[in-house]
């Protein structure tokens, strides 16, 4: 399996990320910061995984950061297998109790009797924050856009070697299974998992895997994570050229999505970015769309917020990465885009998948296109 980013360059992060937490507590007039959740512990610890519930936004690991202490609090069975593959040489001491005891969260408040502490999950007397720690994950280091495009890549060629061997009968579950598998072996695990096929790509946004079988058209969604990094990518299969109305749709979405990905900037706000969606929902000839399916904004750490489009004050940052559903009846469009120094990157664009050529006001882009079998 491969990794990506040495020993040293995971630990040179961790603690780039310790001192964002430290001028964090202290822009917030905290003592202490209690991290549960899994996209925040990855983040904090460079790619860490506090996971043992894979369906929950809660690992069964707690960071505690202070201005000069820093534990992991877990019940003992987990605790030192935390400590020993997850946050390895980070300087946590470890913090446990049997489960038979006092619970972690027990422990917590233990640890931070008198303190002034902020929690990224309920915890009785904390500050619980969302947002502002999510804001503490960009600029993205080198080392994460290593790993973004790692990702990206290994899923653009998954994607095109499932969809190469689609054939017609085989039902959504099969497929679903298929690609569940393909992620494992690559090490990644998989968040959100929808397969649709004909009708059901119209009928609804989300069609999840069910038994129905393959007539033409395939739409594949893995939203897929390795080192706490997600990658989340839509593509489009058809048997034969498609019918005009989806094809138009197909080359809306397309449309759309390379506008957004040439549109990103550093300072940017991220409204900018959906009042010109709407408009060219619009001029498209399907206005009112928009509004089926949320359009969109970051990911990287997090899986997607698409909650900044709403926020007037919410801006671009570079070294930032972005998950836009673009979504027509009929048709989706997402790419895994990253936003460097040298412009916007669709990290999930690679041999294999068909491409075409997007005009846009900021100049041409090449995006996926449907793939025709």
């Amino acid at each position: 399996m491969e990794q990506i980013g040495s020993p040293k360059q995971v630990l040179a992060d961790s603690r780039t990320r310790q001192q964002r937490v430290r001028a964090f507590l202290d822009r917030e007039g905290l003592d202490a910061l209690v991290i549960g959740r899994q996209d925040n512990f990855a983040w904090l610890t460079a790619g860490g995984d506090n996971r043992v519930i894979t369906t929950s936004e809660m690992g069964f690991g707690y960071l505690v950061i202070t201005r000069d202490k820093k534990w992991l609090v877990s019940q003992s069975m987990d605790g030192q297998r935390f400590i020993d593959e997850q946050v390895p040489g980070q300087g946590y001491e470890l913090v446990t109790s049997f489960w038979h005891q006092a619970s972690p969260e027990q422990k917590l408040l233990t640890l931070t009797r008198g303190m002034t502490v902020g929690a990224d999950f309920p915890l009785e007397g904390a500050r619980q924050y969302g947002k502002e720690l999510v804001d503490l994950h960009y600029p993205l280091s080198d080392l994460d856009l290593e790993r973004c495009r790692w990702i990206g890549q290994t899923a653009n060629r998954i994607l095109t070697g499932v969809a190469q061997e689609l054939e017609p009968g085989v039902t959504e579950e099969e497929v679903a299974a298929r690609l569940l598998h393909e992620y494992a072996l690559a090490g990644m695990t998989i968040d959100v998992l929808i397969v649709g096929f004909d009708d059901r790509i119209k009928r609804y946004r989300h069609p999840m895997p069910s038994g129905n079988n393959l007539q033409r058209y395939a739409l594949l969604h893995p939203a897929a994570r390795r080192w706490g990094l997600h990658a989340n990518v839509t593509r489009l299969v058809h048997f034969g050229e498609p019918p005009s109305d989806i094809r138009r749709a197909i080359d809306g979405t397309a449309t759309i999505g390379g506008h957004v990905a040439t549109m990103l900037a550093p300072g940017l706000p991220f409204a900018d970015i959906l009042a010109e969606q709407i408009r060219l929902y619009r001029v498209l000839g399907y206005s009112g769309e928009w509004m089926y399916h949320f359009q969109g904004g970051i990911t990287g750490y997090t899986l997607a917020d698409a909650a900044r489009c709403r926020d007037p004050e919410a801006r671009v940052v570079e070294r930032q990465a972005y998950d836009y559903f673009i979504t027509i009846t009929g048709a989706k469009f997402e790419e895994f885009t990253l936003l460097t120094a040298d412009g916007p990157e669709i990290a999930s664009l690679g041999p294999g998948w068909p491409v075409r050529s997007i005009q846009t006001p900021k100049g041409d882009i090449d995006v996926p296109d449907v793939l025709i079998r």
